[in-house]
């Protein structure tokens, strides 16, 4: 190792001289460190650049004779004994510069004022020197000789390095590890290299290892200050963050504030614009919008109606009954919307989104009556968020619309009254929280007590009739206010949309309201839209073995005693049965419903009665085949010849299926479809299903569903073992939603076709208009995939595989 630093010190010196007067430039350009600073380091890295350029010149011209090698070798001897302190002055400089900045010192600690002076005698000794031969001589062959006074050289510097290192060791707390350990290591090595060298004479080792530390230490300050940079930086940008929320907040609560304040001219509009808002933000952010640009939508859709404060207060809020004058007056408010927010000149984007938020897509539209892409995007999301908003909300004419009706609308007014996207979207959001609901159970919202007058006066909410048997407890008592009054509770049994009982002829048409009868305890019945309704009183004691069990344990004569009632119920395709125990006997009631799509709700209602303590609860026991007693006959729109595949009738979403059928290129299935005379939504209607299981079957063994289309033009997504694109466009042959809906009802022959090419199979299909095509790209390897028809009330027959 001797050898090798021998043989290459002078290119080692060169290189380090080198880097130090590059890394002097840098510090000199530098805009990162303070004035001080910046000449502390200019100065650390200039003398360590001409101790290694003097030694090296030292080592260059030593033995040689002429006037230049002489003055060389005395000069550059000089500069290496004087930049040794230059550098050790400059670090205890740099030093100083730590404790009173990052160490938080008032002034300079004294032990490094006085390191100040030690260098200032060192740096007097080494004049005198030139002058006494103190530290070194030259001989007659101009070689550089030691004197006896040369450990003196040492003395200071070793007493500068001993004390820097003490007071760096009282800062270890307050100084960063990165500027703290360079400097140990500066005060410590050079020490150390320094004993070695007086072995190894003719080496420089101290000034190479003194030199390198002070590399180390411009590498470590860069590295500290750009560390503190980014931190300032980062409390900066937190800074700025905070007062943009806070501007931010104070924009969005004078919003709020200012809408809620034209909202109170209409009680029925409260809250109406901050809902939109956060509908449209929940578009944009499912369309991956940026959070910008979810702010963006937020906002415009907040502020869109805000021309409503230029309406006279009779016509906020009002929908019907306005004359030509009253209508052309509100069709002005999105341009009032416009005037108001084009003031804010920081946000073009709000006055122009108002302005266009009631266009429709297909151009019938006002104020401009633009149509497509024309229409700016986030007036286009605004308008799905406000319909949306508007048929769940209770008006002054209406109450809220049950979910089915609002998807519907959503469906028949996509791709006209709304971009296809966006309304589209919001489908998807619908059909998520439905299936949300229906995964966790969705709880009943129902009243746990109600007090009646009149018959029928108070009624709670629908307790639906399941293929899980259920239990219904209450207690019922006479109502004190008419004591002496006929007082008894009874049973609504219906189907509506929104699971309550209706008795006006708008919420009948728009919940699909059916009242199947009402039960009473006693044994009575009334029969409304059922097939039929049988009512058997049963004797108290034993049960009948006939009747199917559930919570068997309890006695009628304790209901006798404590005014408790049980109702027993659930259901079994079109049939449904409720067991009725009161405190004076008990039923049996089997009722035939029109058909096994509809569903079925039990309502709890009464006369001069109180109603509490009520308690639903279910026995997780299947209503099975056999448990209910046909009293009607089955029902069947599958009663034709046959194809292919057998026929099938599909009275629930999805309840059955076709078994599969191998998709190979070129296949063509075609079969006849009619809906149910119970349908009545877009949707109710075939579907595609394309899948595999090792059955053959929907929902078989290792079953896998790759895509779901329905052939009203919507698609269910299934991305968990396929990438589907999906496609669909309404030619001239589709003559609106209604007649669509006829013409399933009326019956119709479709046709769909498939094209299959390793991994990607294409389905095509056109029906009354609606043309459709889906490319699924396999991405589980199956190499076999098959396809079913299923549905939502639909009978299909006729079968073919072509």
């Amino acid at each position: 190792m001797r050898d090798f630093i021998a043989a290459h010190q002078l290119n080692i010196m060169l290189m380090m001289g080198s880097i130090c007067g590059t890394t002097a430039l840098f510090s000199a350009v530098s805009n990162v460190l303070s004035r001080r600073r910046k000449m502390v380091m200019i100065g650390m890295e200039i003398s360590a650049m001409l101790l290694l350029f003097s030694d090296r010149f030292a080592y260059i011209y030593r033995g040689r004779m002429g006037s230049l090698a002489i003055v060389m070798t005395r000069l550059s001897n000089f500069l290496v004994y004087s930049t040794t302190i230059g550098v050790v002055y400059f670090v205890n400089q740099y030093i100083e510069d730590l404790c009173v900045n990052e160490g938080g010192d008032e002034s300079v600690p004294e032990l490094l004022l006085f390191t100040d002076r030690c260098a200032l005698l060192a740096q007097i000794l080494v004049v005198i020197s030139q002058f006494t031969g103190l530290y070194y001589t030259f001989d007659a062959t101009n070689h550089y000789v030691r004197s006896q006074g040369f450990i003196i050289s040492y003395l200071l510097p070793v007493v500068i390095a001993i004390i820097q290192l003490y007071v760096l060791l009282q800062y270890t707390d307050r100084l960063s590890r990165r500027v703290l350990i360079p400097l140990i290591l500066f005060s410590v090595t050079p020490l150390i290299a320094g004993g070695l060298q007086i072995v190894f004479y003719g080496l420089s080792l101290t000034n190479m290892t003194m030199v390198g530390e002070i590399i180390v230490v411009y590498i470590f300050t860069l590295m500290d200050t750009n560390e503190r940079l980014a931190q300032a930086h980062e409390i900066e940008m937190d800074n700025l963050r905070k007062e943009k929320m806070s501007m931010k907040r104070l924009f969005d609560e004078a919003a709020k504030a200012f809408v809620a304040a034209i909202e109170r001219k209409d009680t029925f509009l409260q809250g109406h614009s901050s809902r939109i808002a956060d509908i449209a933000r929940t578009l944009a952010k499912q369309s991956g919008k940026s959070e910008e640009e979810c702010d963006r939508v937020y906002y415009s859709a907040l502020l869109h109606d805000i021309g409503l404060i230029l309406l006279p207060d009779s016509l906020v809020g009002k929908a019907q009954g306005l004359n030509d004058m009253d209508y052309k007056l509100v069709k002005k408010t999105p341009v009032f919307s416009e005037e108001i927010l084009s003031s804010i000149k920081e946000y073009p984007y709000l006055s122009e989104s108002a302005r266009h938020s009631y266009e429709r897509y297909d151009g019938k539209g006002y104020p401009d009556g633009l149509s497509g892409e024309d229409i700016p995007e986030i007036s286009r999301i605004i308008a799905v968020a406000r319909a949306y908003d508007a048929m769940v909300s209770k008006r002054r004419y209406r109450d809220p619309l049950p979910m089915q009706v609002v998807r519907e609308e959503l469906i028949k007014g996509s791709g006209t009254q709304f971009d296809s996207r966006y309304s589209d979207l919001m489908v998807q959001l619908i059909d998520t929280e439905n299936a949300a609901n229906e995964a966790e159970g969705q709880q009943l919202d129902l009243e746990k007590e109600i007090r009646c007058g009149t018959y029928r006066e108070k009624i709670t909410a629908g307790i639906p009739i399941m293929n899980d048997e259920s239990i219904i407890r209450f207690r019922c008592e006479p109502d004190p206010e008419n004591s002496g009054s006929y007082s008894t509770p009874s049973l609504i049994i219906f189907d509506a949309f929104d699971r309550h009982v209706h008795d006006n002829r708008k919420s009948i048409e728009a919940n699909h309201y059916l009242e199947y009868g009402e039960v009473w305890f006693d044994g009575h019945g009334i029969t409304t839209a059922a097939r039929n309704m049988d009512v058997t009183e049963i004797a108290a004691g034993p049960r009948d073995a006939n009747v199917y069990t559930g919570a068997r344990n309890s006695s009628v004569n304790g209901m006798r005693e404590s005014g408790m009632y049980e109702i027993l119920c659930g259901r079994y395709e079109d049939h449904l049965k409720l067991r009725m125990k009161g405190p004076y006997k008990t039923v049996d009631v089997i009722v035939a419903l029109p058909n096994k799509s509809m569903a079925s709700y039990i309502a709890l209602t009464g006369e001069n009665c109180r109603i509490f303590d009520i308690d639903v609860k279910t026995t997780f026991r299947k209503v099975g085949m056999g448990d209910i007693p046909r009293i009607a006959e089955e029902i069947s729109y599958i009663d034709r010849i046959e194809a292919d595949i057998p026929n099938i009738q599909v009275d629930r979403t999805r309840s059955v299926a076709t078994e599969g059928i191998e998709v190979k290129d070129g296949l063509e299935i075609k079969f006849h479809s009619r809906s149910l005379p119970t349908a009545s939504l877009v949707w109710e209607c075939p579907y595609m299903v394309l899948f595999y299981s090792d059955d053959r079957k929907v929902r078989g063994r290792g079953y896998r569903e790759y895509a779901l289309i329905k052939l009203n033009g919507e698609n269910d997504n299934r991305d968990e073992y396929a990438e589907n694109r999906f496609s669909v466009k309404r030619t001239a042959e589709f003559e609106g939603w209604d007649r669509w809906k006829q013409s399933n009802k009326d019956g119709l022959v479709y046709d769909v076709y498939f094209a299959k090419k390793r991994d990607k199979v294409t389905l095509m299909a056109e029906n009354y208009g609606i043309h459709i095509k889906n490319i699924t790209h396999i991405r589980d390897g199956r190499k076999k995939v098959y396809a079913a028809i299923t549905g939502d009330q639909v009978a299909l027959t006729d079968i073919r595989v072509l």
